[in-house]
């Protein structure tokens, strides 16, 4: 086996899910394959996705190595959302995924100037990781790189979890990085555990081990608070309300 091919079979298959999957059944996941999973926690100022407290505590309770995300929305103050990703996810804990920004729909953001984007992608970087203590993951699709970010070089400073759905055996890379670390590469697959929908089908670059390698560890949360996961009571069903009445005023957007 070339060393090409050998690297490829090392990837490791992966999930991301939102309130759209519903109520997931994660230990048929785990039978199906998955190593690891991505789910959204928050939203905007306010918003917590209303399935992220089950999905958060089942992918510990399973051994699934777990990550969050937070959707940023231009229309929100930045530090508003650090906060309640930030409130909502609690202390992370040794063996979870670095968090994520989650970028995407161009048209929000183009009434920025590139430096106020990028500038925006940053801050909430650096606030994310001097509350939970760890450098997060962007994910993006190649496109809105190139196009609203203009691959600013000081991105390259965070792995890149790039959505690029092609038939090619890699993702297109965009500036400024020069590898990828996670690959969304559909958002139609299927997977025993998640009834009745589609699900976005990730690849890592790597084995296992180079998975650890990029995991939370103790060295990470030293010295910081131990504060207990949120997105449940009133607030999950003030989000569910919003969400629910948002789908059926504007329809189910891509992705969020």
């Amino acid at each position: 086996m070339t060393d090409n091919r050998k690297a490829a079979a090392e990837r490791l298959f992966g999930i991301d899910v939102s309130r759209y999957q519903g109520t997931v059944d994660w230990t048929k996941v785990k039978a199906a394959g998955v190593k690891y999973a991505f789910i959204k926690a928050t939203e905007g100022r306010t918003w917590v996705d209303p399935m992220f407290a089950r999905n958060w505590r089942e992918l510990k309770e399973k051994g699934i190595p777990r990550g969050a995300y937070h959707f940023y929305r231009t229309d929100v103050p930045l530090q508003a959302q650090i906060d309640n990703f930030c409130n909502t996810v609690g202390s992370l804990e040794a063996g979870d995924l670095p968090p994520v920004l989650d970028v995407e729909v161009p048209s929000v953001w183009n009434h920025l100037s590139v430096k106020q984007r990028v500038d925006l992608c940053n801050g909430w970087m650096r606030g994310v990781e001097a509350k939970l203590g760890v450098k997060p993951i962007i994910y993006l699709s190649s496109s809105f790189a190139t196009d609203v970010l203009k691959g600013d070089p000081s991105l390259a400073a965070y792995l890149l979890w790039v959505a690029h759905y092609t038939a090619q055996p890699n993702p297109r890379v965009p500036a400024p990085w020069s590898t990828w670390t996670f690959w969304q590469y559909s958002e139609s697959g299927t997977v025993d555990g998640i009834n009745d929908t589609k699900v976005d089908m990730n690849l890592f670059n790597g084995s296992a081990a180079d998975l650890d390698r990029i995991k939370v560890t103790a060295r990470h949360l030293q010295g910081l608070p131990v504060r207990k996961p949120g997105g449940t009571g009133l607030r999950r069903i003030a989000s569910l309300i919003y969400f629910t009445v948002s789908d059926l005023v504007s329809g189910r957007p891509k992705r969020g």
